[in-house]
């Protein structure tokens, strides 16, 4: 039994390090007239560059009654997130994942054309020791 209880010790230390490199994102889709939460609007997830057919589409969910979508594990990286719902112009979001953190952002329906947010400026990337800004491009 303790031999078990080791193994499980020991599977779960080397776990921890590759679950710490990568970053997570969630979100929330609303109308922007009505600042309402949109459900079951499609979200597609893209590494950049942002290819419609191509190899980058990661994963495909649903937002759910509150109009959100849960957070899923991504590598690091910049990434695409568009959201579409039927007879209405879809919106996107332009988002960095960071090692360990979990960005949240918010995507508006209801313009007359695509509008992206994004990306946001990290304070991990920013040296308050500089006497000018630092931010990641």
């Amino acid at each position: 039994m303790r031999q078990l209880a080791a193994l499980f010790t020991l599977m779960g230390l080397l776990a921890v390090p590759a679950l710490a490199d990568n970053g997570g994102l969630q979100g929330q889709v609303v109308d922007l007239s009505t600042g309402k939460p949109i459900e079951h609007a499609t979200i597609l997830y893209y590494k950049t560059p942002y290819l419609e057919n191509g190899p980058n589409h990661i994963t495909t969910v649903k937002t759910d009654r509150h109009g959100t979508f849960t957070d899923i594990t991504l590598e690091p990286g910049r990434y695409i997130i568009m959201a579409r719902v039927p007879d209405k112009v879809e919106g996107c979001a332009v988002e960095d994942v960071q090692m360990g953190e979990t960005a949240r952002i918010k995507i508006e329906i209801g313009r007359d054309r695509i509008v992206c947010s994004g990306p946001r400026v990290h304070p991990t990337v920013i040296d308050a020791n500089l006497t000018a800004d630092l931010y990641r491009i």
